[in-house]
């Protein structure tokens, strides 16, 4: 593989082959065609490995979507247009090889190996005769131009060296299709086109995996001092007094810097961007009218301001450090404001009003101007409401309709009720089944169907991801042109007999496939029947 850096098992199928067509070359047949059915099993396994690892690159894809939206779409874009490019070609390779194994007869049921398999003329009439390999080589040519195309034109090159999917052109006047189909038996042709699979695969994962790795690349970096203000809560009750820490993020552990409150001068100026320019002066006097020092205890300023009157206190400031090359002082401008509240209770469930039977549903708690470890929750219904290391609560009901999540707070040193808050307690919904929590019903190749393991409940658009639904069993009815088998399996994985029959290949165009009686736990311990599934193999 010209100029490609490839994995170990890359390597070593990519050698197997050329070893094996070298001892054709020399007519060792029985031996090297059951040696190519071994190597074309382990590219086999290779391929579904590169699409479970690209399958999981793309469930990270959509984790980073619940972080980040608006910095992972375009690069999950990008990834997604990859894989469109890479099904294309590995479905129009899979055409070619479901059209080689027809004529040489198909798989010998108990052999496992092609009927005809030591056949020369049917990889050379399609493929040399017919056109069809110089097709198969454009395409990879241009499946392989596509997938870097995606890429940015300053990156194309480093990828280009290391991308597996390539054309080697002979180095005399035959064609690359004669060098690779003529008189090749016909288990030789199956393998190469394996091989291509595996290698647009490979490709695929290379260029996805590459987009994934550009979120955190494209995360921005702090190249700028500023000042933070930092504050337990921004609102207090009558009474309290409002508390905040003043830092300079960046700065260094061997100096505090000073901080000081007071009335901006005229020399404090923000940018277009609304933020607070950096001062610069030979004078260590601060930028401040009214200015008063702040203590500043490693490395944070701590102010104490006392809460009056209801509504919104504001205040100002600078921290000053000394210039690093100490020709005087810079100042970085803060501002900062708090509310002054009458006594309430705020409960903010991350589910809206309604909790669901059988999850620990997460609860926010707080009371303005009260610590979190001075604030107690209570659930009176039937479950369960622990308090989380962070101060957060998560309840688990255990059983369904109106209840109440009701708060006291420890206020200078005696408990107080402030408030309560109802919730509707209601069941998980239904999940849907799918196939490896990918493919629900429709038509599906079989050559994607081949490598599919079982059902997985998936819900949709449900608040919580982590809720489990764990399979019980269901049936599965095979339909093919010799009549119906139905097989019964008792967890998520394929009957073992089912699993050795689409392993066989007996899983083909024409075929139907239907997942019924499904029955599944739900997170509350409830048994649940689900929707069939019905999978036509449309190729």
């Amino acid at each position: 593989m010209a100029g490609s850096k490839q994995t170990p098992r890359q390597k070593m199928i990519n050698m197997m082959y050329l070893v094996l067509t070298a001892m054709l070359a020399l007519n060792v047949t029985s031996e090297v065609l059951n040696a190519f059915k071994t190597v074309d099993d382990g590219i086999g396994r290779s391929n579904h490995s590169l699409q479970v690892k690209t399958a999981g690159l793309f469930n990270e894809f959509n984790t980073q979507m619940q972080v980040d939206a608006r910095k992972t779409e375009p690069y999950k874009l990008k990834a997604e247009e990859a894989r469109k490019v890479s099904i294309a070609l590995y479905d129009r390779i899979e055409a070619y090889k479901q059209q080689v194994i027809k004529e040489a007869g198909g798989f010998d049921k108990e052999s496992g190996q092609l009927k005809d398999n030591d056949n020369i003329d049917i990889a050379t009439r399609l493929f040399v005769e017919q056109k069809h390999g110089k097709e198969l080589k454009e395409d990879i040519l241009r499946t392989r131009q596509q997938l870097l195309a995606i890429a940015p034109e300053n990156e194309r090159k480093a990828l280009e060296s290391a991308m597996p999917l390539v054309i080697e052109e002979p180095t005399d006047n035959l064609s690359w299709e004669f060098h690779k189909f003529n008189h090749v038996p016909t288990v030789a042709a199956v393998t190469l086109l394996s091989k291509y699979q595996n290698d647009i695969l490979a490709s695929e994962n290379q260029i996805v995996e590459y987009f994934y790795k550009q979120i955190d690349r494209a995360s921005i970096k702090v190249d700028k001092m500023t000042a933070l203000v930092s504050a337990p809560s921004s609102y207090i009750m009558q009474g309290l007094s409002y508390k905040a820490s003043i830092m300079l993020t960046a700065y260094s552990s061997t100096e505090n810097p000073d901080v000081f409150l007071g009335t901006f001068t005229s020399q404090v100026k923000k940018n277009a961007a609304g933020i607070y320019e950096e001062i610069n002066s030979t004078s260590e006097d601060p930028p401040l009218a009214n200015a008063r020092k702040v203590d500043v205890t490693d490395g944070l300023g701590k102010i104490q301001m006392q809460g009056g009157s209801v509504g919104e206190s504001r205040y100002t400031g600078v921290i000053r450090v000394k210039d690093p090359s100490g020709n005087g002082y810079k100042f970085y401008p803060f501002e900062g404001q708090y509310q002054v509240a009458a006594k309430s209770a705020v409960v903010s469930p991350t589910a809206m009003n309604v909790l669901y039977e059988g999850l620990d549903n997460p609860l926010s708690v707080s009371v303005p101007g009260v610590a979190q470890r001075d604030v107690t929750a209570t659930y009176d219904g039937p479950g369960t409401l622990s308090k989380q290391p962070d101060g957060s609560y998560s309840v688990k009901p255990a059983g369904r309709g109106n209840f109440k999540v009701k708060i006291t707070a420890k206020v200078d040193g005696n408990n107080m009720s402030m408030g309560e808050m109802s919730f509707r307690v209601k069941r998980v919904p239904d999940p849907q089944p799918t196939l490896d929590g990918i493919y629900s019903s429709g038509n599906m190749s079989a050559a994607k169907f081949k490598v599919t393991n079982g059902v997985v409940p998936k819900l949709t658009d449900f608040v919580f991801d982590k809720a489990r639904f764990d399979i019980i069993s269901y049936k599965i009815v095979f339909i093919n042109a010799d009549g119906e088998q139905i097989f019964t399996s008792t967890s998520a994985q394929y009957d073992p007999k089912f699993k050795t029959l689409v392993e066989k290949g007996r899983v083909k165009k024409g075929c139907t496939v239907v997942f019924e009686d499904i029955y599944v736990r739900d997170p509350a311990g409830q048994r649940r029947p689900l929707t069939p599934i019905a999978i036509a193999i449309n190729s």
